[in-house]
């Protein structure tokens, strides 16, 4: 019920006022009826208690007053209590609180909004509100509509911009407030910064999708070995579906090729909190054993192990091909070398125990193609020495020159120009020499007088350097560097030696990239690109 406006006045006016009134109207009354109608006066008597009547109903208005008025009192004080209370929720909230009116204009601006948005309570009271972008303003007017129309909203996501231009992400609740003709007169809303967790969950689901979709099988277990969760690249490479082996183990895995002391090495460094690298021989579902590159880590919470996470690399297939090139390569450095060897002998011995030109002529060429098998063979070695070796940092400068100063000895007639530029303290892995020597023999070998040999910084990636080999002779055939290129030969397309695959294997592994391009001598111009490596003391 609605107070009146006599519920503000103190209850001794309004007992006082209603005591004079009544003793007025008595005698009043009684005096009026007298003079004229020309009544008789009542008697004393009663006009006292008719008084008296006035007086104690006057306490009794005195007294429901006063209790009402105490009420109200209590009333307003417990408002004012719960408005200070609330007030200093919103102060002390350590969430972003803010209140605007119907028209968008800020009423409400705690600390904790200053402190995420950056704007100060003085600069936005009273002002629209500035967190809203001008490209989420009808974002902004349908949350408020519906803010309205559905009595609040509860956890809705919404970007809203800082002072510097900065939008993060909130999960945002609001209330409407009513005026007491039940009309809105403010819309509260309640920020919770959520930017780092949905970071977080975009980097979770980033990661579900990169396990999933990964090339190597993954595994997950508990703390006692059981598997929690396997990815499709297990399924296909083990043979197992994800439900069946799930609540396993990996003994399932066991081939019988790994003995106990293998396990309990395994098992004694992962619960040290290691990460286990080996090669180990498993085996699929149906029967067959594969080979993989193993690696098995802890997974922590809290500094507690809670887990292992293994990657298995499938490398059957590579360790074949390792053994296989292992044998060939023996086979060329030892095996045709020594046949070789006999070869040309029993040539020799041939032209010097011949008169006959022809058949002089055909032990020549069994000599010369015998020699060059055996270059091919020392050739191969040498490729095989280079890639299974460990190179050392080389001044690029000194390794260069090196190579130069070989060349020069070896070719004396030719000319080999070296450039180098003097502010290029670069280091390179040694092994690089023996391709630009490579490139540089081929050329004088094949009709090539003049060689150019330029070492600069790459004009177009300051983390890299050059070096560029330029001839005068033949060329490199189109055909032999599209083998290069593509990577792979075919009984039909294919190079007539190890020279270029030489340089590409070993610039490669450097780290490098090999292009051919044309030069004004009229051959051939290698372009070697190498990281720049400067050791420091």
């Amino acid at each position: 019920m609605d107070d009146s406006p006599l519920d503000t006045l103190d209850a001794r006016a309004i007992a006082l006022a209603y005591l004079a009134f009544g003793s007025v109207g008595i005698v009043g009354g009684e005096l009026a009826l007298a003079g004229i109608f020309g009544a008789p006066l009542v008697s004393s008597s009663a006009l006292a208690k008719g008084l008296f009547f006035v007086v104690v109903s006057s306490v009794f208005v005195g007294i429901l007053v006063a209790r009402k008025n105490q009420r109200i009192e209590r009333h307003q004080t417990s408002v004012e209590a719960s408005l200070d209370r609330l007030q200093s929720v919103i102060s002390a909230s350590p969430v972003p609180i803010i209140a605007i009116d119907v028209s968008g204009r800020v009423t409400i601006w705690n600390d904790a909004a200053t402190e995420t948005f950056g704007w100060e309570r003085e600069e936005v009271l009273g002002r629209p509100i500035p967190t809203v972008a001008d490209d989420q303003e009808s974002e902004f007017q349908r949350a408020v509509e519906r803010s309205i129309e559905e009595d609040g909203l509860s956890n809705v996501a919404v970007k809203r911009q800082q002072r510097d231009g900065t939008m993060r992400e909130f999960s945002l609740s609001t209330a409407p407030i009513y005026d007491p003709d039940g009309s809105v007169r403010e819309i509260i809303g309640i920020f919770v910064d959520t930017t780092e967790q949905k970071a977080r969950e975009r980097r979770l689901r980033e990661f579900e999708m990169a396990v999933e979709q990964a090339g190597h099988a993954i595994y997950l277990t508990d703390r006692n070995g059981e598997i929690t969760y396997v990815n499709p690249a297990f399924e296909q490479t083990t043979g197992y579906e994800r439900d069946e082996i799930v609540g396993q183990t990996p003994n399932v895995l066991k081939s019988g090729e790994m003995d106990d002391r293998y396990y309990a090495r395994l098992w004694r460094s992962i619960e040290a909190g290691e990460t286990w690298q080996e090669r180990i021989v498993d085996k699929r579902k149906n029967g067959e054993f594969y080979t993989a590159a193993q690696t098995i880590a802890p997974i922590e919470q809290d500094d507690e192990c809670i887990g292992y996470v293994a990657i298995q690399s499938d490398i059957t297939e590579p360790e074949l091909t390792r053994q296989r090139l292992g044998v060939l390569n023996r086979m060329l450095r030892h095996n045709l070398r020594n046949r070789m060897n006999v070869i040309e002998g029993y040539a020799e011995m041939v032209q010097t125990k011949t008169d006959d030109p022809e058949i002089d002529d055909q032990a020549a060429t069994i000599l010369d193609a015998a020699s060059n098998l055996t270059s091919l063979a020392e050739k191969a070695r040498t490729v095989t020495e280079l890639l299974e070796s460990d190179g050392h940092p080389m001044e690029v400068g000194r390794l260069v020159e090196t190579v130069v100063s070989a060349s020069r000895s070896e070719y004396p007639d030719s000319t080999v120009r070296v450039a180098v530029d003097p502010d290029l303290s670069e280091h390179v892995d040694n092994r690089v020499g023996v391709a630009v020597e490579e490139l540089v023999t081929n050329a004088l070998q094949h009709g090539g007088e003049t060689v150019h040999i330029d070492t600069y910084r790459s004009p177009t990636d300051e983390s890299r350097f050059v070096i560029r080999i330029e001839d005068d002779g033949p060329g490199i055939p189109e055909s032999e560097w599209e083998v290069i290129q593509r990577g792979e030969e075919t009984p039909l397309e294919h190079g007539t030696g190890l020279g270029l695959w030489l340089v590409h294997w070993v610039v490669t592994k450097a780290g490098g990239s090999v292009r051919l391009d044309t030069t004004s001598l009229g051959g051939s111009a290698v372009t070697l690109e190498l990281p720049r490596d400067t050791p420091t003391d």
